[in-house]
């Protein structure tokens, strides 16, 4: 471990609520969280740091995503309402409402488009909170949504595969199929690849310029957290407490030894890759929260020890501070130092 801390704790806040999701503003000194009770949160990082409830969704709130770039984000709950919020003040609008709850909200890298994901179908809303287009048909639920970097293409994991969608009139839609459920879907920085934890313990890769498809097998678990390096040569899969990063570098990871992270002592819970520098953060039920280096080290570069089980990890847009949520309603927050 670097004998230089790497993780020095800067607030620590208590939000009152079991945090489900957050998202950091684009300059990274505000976080707008989500409660399990319903409560949608703004947490000012300045100084001392204060929590302020900004409203709620009644019977809790699900997913939050933040405008790139802007001033808006979006929140969704179990009273079916997907929410549209101006941070510079209190105000909201609800711009949609379905019977069925709505658990992943994604803004495009341009912030224009908002996808929302509502069961099997996908609404797309401007930045103005008017619907563009509806996408139905997903087979089974959509599980994660994510924008393919400087492009118009949502990707929409579900049972079955992922599609794609380019969001032009009309919608053109692709499908990358396989057998099972995907859990997740994370593109390369480049937009090259897309990769996807699946339920029954594989990961699938999809090459978007040759149309090749890869697996990966070996997981004893579900794999429920993938994620790119900021320099897309590495993707980090984690299942149980495991953490197993591929190299992408020159063809890719096929007939490579992959890279394996041990640290946790019980499942992992949250893995976040920073959007910009070589960190890598995990945390789980054994409170443990660690910083890797993949491709530098085997071993967490630094760590920190949690009061709780660390349920939510966020890594702000320059990857230099990091939101811990445990599951007794505690944040920390903390600055991510150069090693």
């Amino acid at each position: 471990m670097n004998s230089v801390p790497l993780l020095q704790r800067r607030v620590q806040l208590a939000l009152g609520e079991y945090p489900v999701d957050a998202a950091f503003s684009p300059d990274g000194a505000t976080v707008v969280v989500a409660g399990g009770e319903g409560g949608v949160f703004r947490v000012s990082l300045r100084a001392a740091g204060n929590v302020e409830r900004m409203g709620e969704h009644a019977g809790g709130a699900l997913a939050l995503a933040w405008q790139p770039a802007g001033a808006l984000f979006a929140s969704s709950g179990q009273d079916g309402a997907v929410r549209l919020w101006d941070s510079r003040n209190t105000d909201s609008r609800v711009i949609h409402t379905h019977r069925e709850w709505t658990e992943h909200l994604a803004f495009s890298g341009n912030g224009k488009l908002l996808a929302v994901g509502n069961a099997t179908r996908l609404h797309i809303f401007d930045s103005a909170g008017v619907e563009q287009t509806l996408i139905a048909g997903h087979a089974g639920n959509i599980a994660a949504l994510a924008w393919r970097p400087k492009s118009t293409e949502v990707a929409a994991a579900c049972n079955g595969g992922v599609r794609v969608h380019r969001i032009t009139t009309p919608v053109v839609s692709r499908s990358y199929d396989w057998k099972g459920a995907c859990l997740t879907a994370s593109w390369r920085p480049d937009g090259s690849v897309l990769a996807s934890g699946l339920q029954d313990g594989t990961v699938h890769f999809w090459n978007i310029v040759t149309g090749k498809q890869s697996e990966m097998k070996g997981y004893g678990a579900k794999v429920a957290h993938t994620g790119w390096s900021a320099n897309g040569k590495y993707l980090a899969t984690a299942a149980d407490r495991s953490i197993i990063v591929w190299e992408f570098a020159g063809r890719g990871p096929e007939g490579s030894e992959p890279i394996q992270l041990n640290g946790h002592t019980d499942r992992i819970m949250q893995m976040i890759c920073a959007p910009k520098g070589p960190y890598l953060a995990s945390a789980g039920r054994d409170c443990r929260l660690l910083l890797w280096r993949p491709g530098f080290a085997d071993e967490p570069v630094d760590a920190d020890l949690l009061s709780d089980e660390i349920v939510l990890l966020r890594f702000s847009a320059d990857g230099k501070t990091l939101l811990a949520g445990d599951r007794d309603g505690n944040l920390t927050v903390m600055v991510v130092g150069v090693g």
